[in-house]
């Protein structure tokens, strides 16, 4: 096994580690909260900001496994160790890195489902379009709105790790300052807002480049089977 392989499989590795970390949800208002499971607390004269243990090493585990992302990447070009299982288990471990933090977003009001649902269902559709164009031997186009959405949906989720309305204190379904809809944390959500927007553009992109092998009518002629051809002769 190849170092490009072994920087992809530590991404799969990591990612069970970061999905029960985040899973203890000990934030304030929670049962699982506790004071002293906090790294950090900032006492402010109108907020106090905690960070706590589980999502701090979390955040860091998740840069990590997002770094190994462009590194995996990088060495497989770099020293020509491309293979069929990296290039496999590459994707597989970006979908279920990303989308299984999204869906624990999601669960924690964290994020809002209805962008849980667009941004896993872009993946969705991609991947249904790949297909699609690989059973046609098309390469798919180069989409340089999909990089440019990728890295914003990345930055956005990390901050999420570190700074969101759970942190300070905030309510669900309120509108207060601190709270899920108060100005704060529509700012800190900026970047996910961002990504979604990009997503569906990049997707719309992405099946524009590729229509004319998407949107090809021509019927699939079916091979002929030897048998056929034998008793045609």
């Amino acid at each position: 096994m190849n170092w490009a392989n072994r920087i992809t499989l530590i991404r799969i590795f990591l990612m069970p580690i970061i999905i029960v970390l985040m899973g203890i949800v000990p934030f304030p208002g929670t049962s699982l909260y506790h004071s002293w499971d906090q790294w950090l607390t900032i006492n402010g004269p109108n907020v106090t900001y905690s960070l706590p243990t589980s999502y701090l090493i979390a955040g860091i585990l998740f840069i990590v496994a997002s770094l190994t992302d462009l590194l995996d990447g990088y060495v497989a070009r770099r020293y020509n160790q491309v293979t069929t299982f990296g290039k496999f288990f590459d994707s597989i471990a970006d979908k279920l890195l990303t989308n299984t933090v999204l869906i624990v977003f999601a669960c924690a009001n964290i994020i809002p489902v209805w962008m849980t649902v667009v941004l896993i269902a872009r993946d969705f559709v991609i991947d249904v379009v790949r297909q699609i164009l690989a059973s046609q031997k098309v390469i798919m186009a180069a989409n340089q709105l999909g990089r440019v959405r990728a890295a914003v949906e990345m930055f956005g989720m990390i901050i999420l790790f570190f700074i969101g309305f759970r942190m300070f204190g905030g309510q669900s379904l309120k509108t207060g300052q601190w709270d899920e809809f108060g100005w704060v944390n529509q700012i800190i959500m900026i970047p996910m807002y961002l990504a979604t927007v990009l997503s569906l553009l990049a997707s719309g992109n992405y099946i524009y480049l590729n229509r004319k092998a998407l949107f090809d009518m021509t019927v699939i002629k079916k091979p002929k089977l030897e048998s056929d051809q034998n008793q045609n002769g």
